[in-house]
């Protein structure tokens, strides 16, 4: 593990009224941020959505068309774990810079070429595949960013406004990369690449927020000495070699050190499985009871709204409740949603027309408040120097179970019927909610690592132990003249 470098741009302070002039920067900082990540998603969905579609209509190929769509998904979910790596030994702020302006060349050199010259539809594969991970390198990168800018009081309505930024983006991207491949199939590409220029220039103006580092070289169980011109000779092949895959390990083995965030990911990883074969029951339900597109549509988008909701009354609930709480109570609301689901014998139209678009709100709402608790743990729990690693990977574990999920919901519905499938989740999520719920009852909460220190301040080495080393105070810190608080 690196030592962690010192902010070239001033903190802000910890208890700062609304007007001064520290409060102000880094909500303007905060506002840039938040504005690029959410042009960046959008650009990424609609060029998502229409890549597939270019293939198909150049190619007349469907099983084409489906490579070219994994190949903008499994690498990425994939790299997820390296691109922590290098989040972690590099300015956020230069990662996110290098990652649009990576789209921009990948849209003018490998899109540009199918659409304008003809060339091979095979150039589509490479394009999903770098636009993918550049689009993973980015949100990575801009989670790292968000503790290293926010205050720590400000960081839960800051993981609300990001939530509800998902969302958001969710609800229009892909209905707008829709009607722009219509318009025109170049017009995707075309806003893609404006909203990376647009989102390059917004996160040009943030300031440096850390110095990049080298790997660490390791000398002895739990101490780590940073390398660096004076520190000797360049290491060998072999030695690199080794303290990069050391450093990629660091975020599997905070992962495991800190109880709570293991349990949250298994969790999220479970539930992100479930909800896809619940998606699944929704689609066959739909479709066996003639809803028309619009009513599927509809419902099929409800998760965006409900996810927006839900992220606008979020923060209070993440202040005022211990995180296990809340996760619990997020395992029982889903319970309660999914419930409608299992108890339909058969249903008609105008009880689907219903049902279905709650069903699937409500599964979003809850979710917005799963994602605020578990973010603002992140970002308050996790040192600074290893969040982009854990980060990477909690969304390799949860991203895994996607198309799990989907794989195990398709096989489970062709063998049982919808009915027992809507059961058998629903059961399965009583099972997870009863058993949080002795365990909170019981007292054993998971231990919760100490919080980071605030940006600007000395990293103290962790020592050999199966607990990590203690990172700031729990309290608030009472900022002074030559350590600036974050909270």
């Amino acid at each position: 593990m690196s030592d962690t470098c010192a902010r070239t741009a001033p903190a802000p302070r910890t208890r700062s009224s609304p007007n001064t002039r520290d409060d102000r920067r880094w909500r303007r900082r905060f506002g840039l941020l938040w504005t690029g990540g959410a042009l960046s998603t959008l650009g990424s969905m609609t060029l998502t959505l229409s890549v597939p579609l270019i293939a198909l209509h150049q190619s007349g190929s469907p099983a084409l068309a489906g490579w070219i769509a994994a190949a903008g998904m499994v690498p990425r979910t994939l790299l997820y774990v390296p691109l922590g790596v290098v989040v972690d030994r590099h300015d956020p702020r230069s990662v996110m810079v290098a990652s649009q302006c990576a789209r921009l060349a990948c849209v003018a050199l490998l899109v540009g070429p199918v659409l304008l010259l003809g060339a091979p539809v095979a150039l589509l594969a490479a394009a999903a595949t770098v636009h993918g991970v550049c689009a993973a390198l980015h949100a990575t990168a801009a989670s790292a960013a968000v503790p290293l800018l926010v205050p720590r009081d400000h960081l839960p309505m800051a993981a609300a406004r990001n939530e509800a930024r998902t969302h958001a983006t969710q609800m229009t991207g892909r209905p707008l990369g829709g009607a722009l491949f219509g318009l025109g199939h170049g017009l995707p590409a075309v806003f893609d690449a404006a909203a990376s220029a647009v989102g390059l220039c917004l996160v040009a103006r943030l300031p440096r927020l850390r110095a990049a580092v080298r790997a660490p070289t390791v000398r002895g169980e739990g101490e780590a000495t940073r390398t660096g011109p004076a520190a000797g000779p360049p290491e060998a092949p072999g030695r690199r070699a080794s303290a990069l895959f050391r450093e990629t390990a660091a975020g599997f083995a905070h992962l495991r050190r800190d109880r709570f965030l293991l349990l949250a990911t298994a969790v999220c990883a479970a539930t992100n499985a479930l909800f896809q074969t619940v998606w699944l029951v929704i689609v066959v339900l739909a479709t066996e009871h003639g809803l028309s597109a619009f009513l599927l549509g509809a419902v099929l988008a409800a998760t965006g709204a409900g996810g927006l909701l839900g992220s606008l009354t979020a923060t209070a609930l993440v202040r005022r409740l211990h995180h296990t709480t809340m996760v619990v109570l997020c395992l029982w609301a889903w319970v309660a949603v999914t419930v409608p689901l299992a108890l339909a014998g058969r249903p008609d139209t105008g009880w689907l027309a219903a049902v279905l678009p709650l069903a699937w709100g409500g599964i979003g709402f809850v979710g917005a408040h799963m994602n605020v608790t578990v973010t603002t743990y992140h970002t308050t729990r996790v040192p600074p120097e290893l969040l982009g690693r854990v980060t990477g990977t909690v969304r390799l574990a949860t991203s895994a179970a996607l198309p799990l999920g989907v794989l195990c919901g398709g096989h489970l519905l062709e063998a049982v019927g919808v009915r027992t499938t809507a059961v058998s989740v629903t059961a399965l999520l009583c099972l997870c909610a009863l058993v949080l719920t002795l365990v909170r009852a019981a007292g054993s909460d998971p231990p919760a690592p100490r919080p980071s220190p605030p940006p600007g301040t000395a990293t103290p080495r962790p020592s050999a132990g199966p607990r990590p080393a203690p990172f700031g105070s729990e309290g608030r810190h009472r900022p002074g003249p030559s350590s600036p608080g974050r909270g």
